[in-house]
This record gives C-alpha cells, sequence and structure tokens, in this order.
C-alpha cells in the first residue's frame, strides 16, 4: 500500500505542463475612414479573427492612427472604445478636457500604442510632454500611453474622472471573435479620418492540463486501493 501513496504523492507534486505564452500581431491598415464630424453616432470598424477556441489573451496592446483631413480635426473630440467579448476599454476620452475646459486638446492626428503597464495617461498627454495643458504638440501624438479609461460621459469627462476600462478587462477573453472599434468625433469643425488599427496579444492555452493531471493520479490511486483491498480479502481466505 506503501508503494501507491508514494506514487501519487509523486503525481501530485510534479509541476503542471507550462502553458506556452504565443505572440500575435494583427494590423488593420489602409481602412482610411472619415470620421462623421460632430456626429455622436461615430464609425465602427469591425474585424473577425479565426484563432484556436482554447486560446485566451493575457496581455493585450491596441495600436491606434488617425489624422486630420482639410482643415485638421482636434484629438480633443474623440471618443474611441474597443470591445471584444466580454472585453471592453475606452482608448480616448477627449483627452485634455478638465475643469474649466469642456473642450479638449486641438491638436490633431496621432499614431500610438496604448498599453496598461506605460506611464503617461493619454488623456494629459501635453502636460506629460510639455509640463502643461497649453503648450499645444507640433506633430502628431506618437509614442506608448496608458488608455483614457475614463468611464465618465464625454460631456462631463474631466482629468480628474475614474479610470476603470483598462486593457485588462480582455484578460482571460477568448482570442478569436469580432472585434469592434468604436470611433467618435463629438464636436463640428475640423474634420479626421480613422487610418488604422492594430492588435498585438499575447495569448496562452486554457490551463486544463494540470486539473487533469491531478484528476489521473487520484483515479489512478482509487483503483490502486480498490486491487489491493480485493488481495486483502482474497489472501484472508
Amino acid at each position: 500500500m506503501l508503494k501507491y501513496s508514494k506514487l501519487l504523492v509523486v503525481a501530485l507534486l510534479m509541476p503542471p505542463a507550462i502553458a506556452s505564452a504565443q505572440v500575435f500581431n494583427y494590423d488593420f491598415s489602409g481602412i482610411n475612414a472619415a470620421i462623421p464630424d460632430g456626429d455622436s453616432s461615430g464609425l465602427v470598424n469591425a474585424q473577425s479573427i479565426s484563432a484556436a477556441p482554447n486560446l485566451t489573451i493575457a496581455e493585450l496592446k491596441v495600436t491606434l492612427s488617425i489624422s486630420g483631413t482639410g482643415l485638421g480635426g482636434f484629438n480633443g473630440d474623440l471618443y474611441v472604445t474597443l470591445q471584444h467579448d466580454d472585453g471592453f476599454s475606452i482608448l480616448l476620452n477627449q483627452p485634455g478636457a478638465r475643469s474649466g475646459t469642456a473642450f479638449g486638446y486641438g491638436d490633431s492626428g496621432l499614431n500610438v500604442t496604448f498599453d496598461d503597464a506605460a506611464a503617461g495617461d493619454v488623456h494629459v498627454y501635453r502636460q506629460v510632454l510639455n509640463g502643461d495643458h497649453t503648450t499645444p504638440l507640433t506633430g502628431n501624438l506618437t509614442g506608448t500611453w496608458s488608455p483614457d479609461a475614463r468611464t465618465a460621459d464625454p460631456s462631463v469627462v474631466q482629468d480628474t474622472s475614474a479610470r476603470n476600462a483598462f486593457l485588462n478587462s480582455f484578460n482571460g477573453v477568448p482570442l478569436g471573435g469580432t472585434w469592434s472599434l468604436f470611433v467618435t468625433d463629438l464636436s463640428s469643425g475640423g474634420t479626421q479620418q480613422l487610418d488604422g488599427w492594430g492588435l498585438q496579444i499575447v495569448a496562452v492555452p486554457e490551463p486544463a492540463s494540470a486539473a487533469c493531471a491531478v484528476a489521473l493520479a487520484l483515479l489512478g490511486f482509487a483503483c490502486c486501493r480498490r486491487l489491493s483491498s480485493r488481495g486483502s480479502i482474497h489472501g484472508q481466505r
């Protein structure tokens, strides 16, 4: 009986197979779709991704490229969200809007990456880059930023508004399916277009291997005990 107990202990102490992470990059460039000016109905760009059903998201970064057209638009007019399955994040919520200033920054154009781990808050990017809210950019906003994530209504959002809609809401969600980017220009004056966007995803297989190993070990132990008991009974006869 002792040898069966040793086998069980060994099986339970064996480390489960470590799920290897896989990196997936999706580039939805060349969209070049006009964003309705001053229209809350906005623009939706949906992309379908095919992936193995057991792959779930462990980390997500998002790229976004928007440019001004004609006389140019204003980054501070933009409200941008990303949705997929149960995941939802607010990438931009009228950046620059703050107490005493209902309108956001007047810079035109951006080509950025959103990453929860980034130090700079995109909502106050002028303050991060220039030390104040009033100094405009000399070109497009670039670099890597943490999402705006502010869930307040765009009409009342401020830099102090709560941030609850980060990209980590996609963690644990299946990779495959429909991803929808929603882009809105909430104030009239100046026009913009969605040039493209993309996803940088670290995905892992569902962690089922460890549970299976333990279950098999327990099943084997139960069978061994049953056989051992039978042997003891036959021996007594």
